[in-house]
C-alpha cells in the first residue's frame, strides 16, 4: 500500500513500466531458483508422491492456460500457529511450495501492472491531458488515481479595475473654476 504523487501522467506511466520490468526480473529470478532446486533434488525425490505431483503440475502448465483458473490447493502439511503458517516437515517440499506461491503472486502482480498501463494508455488516447498532476494509491496491484489541478502558480483573486464617470446635476457649482467653463 502506498500513496504516490506524480506531476504529469507520463510519470505515472513510467512508474508502471518500471514496475513491470522489475516484476519480470524478479519472476525470472525466482523461477530460475525453483527450477534449479527441482533439478538438483529430482534424483533423491524420484519416488516421493508429493514431489511427483509438483512435477506433474509443472508439466501440465500448457493445459492449465486453456482451462479456467481454479484456486490452488495448499498442502495439508502446513500448520497454522497464531499468525504464522509452519511447514510440517523438513526438506525441499515446503521450500518449493513457497517458491511456487511467490511465482503465482508475481504473475498476478505483473498482469495487474500491465492492465493498469494499458488502461492508462487508453485514457491518454481518448483525451486525458498529460500535463495533469495526479495522486495515486496502490493497494495490491489495484490503483486509484485522483487528478489534480496542474497550475503551480497561485492565482490572484479576481480584481476588476476600471474608471467610470457619472453625470451629476448640480444646482450650485462647487468651485469657481467650474463657473468659468
Amino acid at each position: 500500500m502506498s500513496l504516490i504523487k506524480f506531476n504529469v501522467i507520463d510519470e505515472f506511466k513510467t512508474y508502471l513500466e518500471n514496475n513491470v520490468v522489475e516484476t519480470k526480473k524478479e519472476l525470472e529470478k525466482i523461477s530460475k531458483i525453483a527450477g534449479e532446486k527441482l533439478r538438483s533434488q529430482e534424483k533423491e525425490l524420484e519416488n516421493d508422491k508429493e514431489f511427483l505431483s509438483i512435477k506433474e503440475k509443472l508439466e501440465d502448465k500448457s493445459d492449465e492456460k486453456k482451462t479456467k483458473k481454479t484456486k490452488k490447493q495448499t498442502s495439508s502439511n502446513w500448520i497454522k500457529y497464531n499468525s504464522l503458517n509452519l511447514y510440517n516437515g523438513m526438506g525441499i517440499k515446503g521450500e518449493l511450495e513457497l517458491y511456487f506461491k511467490e511465482i503465482e503472486s508475481l504473475k498476478i502482480k505483473l498482469e495487474k501492472l500491465q492492465s493498469a498501463k494499458e488502461t492508462l494508455d487508453g485514457l491518454v488516447s481518448k483525451g486525458l491531458k498529460n500535463n495533469l498532476n495526479s495522486i495515486v494509491y496502490e493497494d495490491g496491484g489495484q490503483f486509484e488515481i485522483a487528478l489534480l489541478k496542474n497550475s503551480k502558480e497561485v492565482r490572484e483573486k479576481f480584481k476588476f479595475k476600471t474608471e467610470f464617470t457619472v453625470p451629476a446635476k448640480l444646482e450650485k457649482p462647487l468651485f469657481v473654476e467650474s463657473l468659468l467653463k
